[in-house]
């Protein structure tokens, strides 16, 4: 009678071990709802979290974003799991915002030469832009007189910065340099910085030119001019 009542004791907790680490992980392994990880990379800070949590998902903001060149700021730019992960349901994806593209300062050129300007802007992931002559009488000819946009300014790593160059004293005259190509803002930007004039703007219609490309301008780039000269402007309708 003993033995009977031993062995069932015994049967019992065996029961109950095999139960605890085997069965109910099964039944309960079943029964978890599993889903696919939405891709929300791209996404407005705002939408990504409202898409992860009405799938089922808990969201966890990384405290600092990242610069990037290919996501605008405000958007997620890395999502932890991966899209299209399998997870169980309730399971945290961890995002980070993109910061955009990083910003540093157009540094001061004024005075060093092309060539050395060329070099600081390099180092900066800056891209020289067009070299524009001017005439000055305090500088010598092939020494930056100053940038576009000027020295201080944020701009985006990538972004071109246009140098100005003395061509020396010439008389009190100012080369004009080449606008062809350029938008009309910018264009009209490095007209006034030259101390010229916008004279009139005349639209023609291509379809192969972004609106307000300037086409043409007159005088003819290259030539001296005075101060208050009036530059004329073709532009793409």
């Amino acid at each position: 009678m003993l033995f009977a009542i031993v062995f069932w004791m015994l049967a019992v907790f065996v029961i109950a071990i095999v139960a605890n680490w085997i069965i109910m992980p099964i039944i309960a392994g079943r029964t978890t709802k599993t889903m696919l990880v939405p891709s929300v990379v791209d996404l407005p800070a705002e939408e990504a979290d409202s898409v992860l949590k009405n799938a089922g998902l808990n969201v966890k903001w990384a405290k600092d974003g990242r610069y990037s060149g290919e996501i605008a700021a405000n958007r997620v730019l890395i999502q932890m799991p991966a899209a299209n992960r399998t997870v169980k349901e309730n399971r945290t994806v961890f995002l980070t915002l993109s910061k955009g593209r990083q910003e540093v300062s157009v540094p001061d050129l004024r005075g060093v030469s092309l060539r050395q300007a060329e070099i600081s802007l390099q180092r900066l992931e800056l891209l020289p832009g067009s070299k524009i002559e001017g005439a000055h009488s305090a500088i010598p000819r092939g020494v930056v007189i100053r940038t576009e946009p000027n020295a201080g300014k944020k701009v985006r790593i990538g972004s071109k910065v246009d140098i100005v160059i003395s061509s020396g004293n010439n008389s009190g005259k100012i080369l004009l340099p080449n606008l062809r190509e350029m938008s009309l803002v910018r264009a009209t930007a490095i007209i006034d910085s030259l101390g010229f004039k916008l004279g009139g703007v005349i639209v023609m219609q291509l379809e192969d030119k972004l609106p307000n490309t300037v086409l043409e301008l007159s005088p003819k780039p290259g030539e001296y001019l005075e101060a208050g000269t009036e530059i004329d402007l073709t532009v793409a309708e």
